[in-house]
């Protein structure tokens, strides 16, 4: 099989590229959904804890609940950042400007988790929650909406109508301009995201 693939042409090399930025892109959205949902669910997580008779049973399973909350979150918004470039736009159908700017909230939404107190501040926790729900909301809506809208034949023969025609124009591989100013934008707020996340991890290894 290996020796037939320089035999198979760039179209294939190509494919195979946007096939797996596709799949980052659904992964990360995943990770996303799944940090939201059990962010949401931490009123229920602190009614579960405070239920167990075993303090180690508490301690493994708090553990556990967390780590995965948040490393859901970092790691959708690491692969998010990675997808936010003008090759890449070309490239495969990301939803204008609702991805983009789904992941730069997520963003922000993170640089108030590192800075802030959540568990000891309820305007900095409503805060984290209304970026990280518009976050989900904004990519969500993307996927479904843009990425995911009607298809083409469906368009074409007006079945679909105006309203499904003018979301599948805000994919990125189909409209450079508004690509070209969605990076414009979205990118210096990522650069500064990622100035305010340092900052924040070079000031909690600096303490005594």
């Amino acid at each position: 099989m290996l020796c037939l693939y320089p035999l198979l042409g760039d179209g294939v090399e190509k494919s195979l590229e946007v096939w797996s930025l596709m799949g980052f892109f659904e992964i990360s959205l995943l990770l996303l959904l799944l940090g939201f949902i059990l962010h949401a669910a931490s009123p229920y997580y602190r009614r579960a804890t405070s239920e167990f008779k075993l303090k180690i049973s508490s301690e493994n399973f708090g553990i556990i609940f967390l780590w995965i909350r948040d490393l859901a979150l970092f790691a959708s918004f690491g692969i998010g950042a990675m997808l936010i470039n003008p090759d890449i736009f070309a490239d495969i159908k990301l939803a204008l400007p609702f991805v983009p700017l789904g992941v730069v909230l997520l963003g922000f939404a993170l640089v108030v988790k590192v800075h802030r107190n959540l568990e000891g501040d309820r305007r900095d926790r409503k805060l984290f929650m209304w970026l990280l729900s518009l976050s989900a909301l904004l990519q969500y809506f993307g996927f479904v909406f843009v990425m995911e809208a009607a298809p083409s034949e469906w368009v074409s023969s007006g079945k679909a109508g105006r309203f499904w025609a003018f979301l599948r124009g805000l994919r990125s591989n189909l409209n450079p301009d508004l690509s070209m100013w969605t990076f414009y934008l979205v990118f210096p707020l990522l650069a500064v995201v990622f100035l305010l996340l340092i900052l924040g991890g070079v000031r909690r290894g600096t303490r005594p």
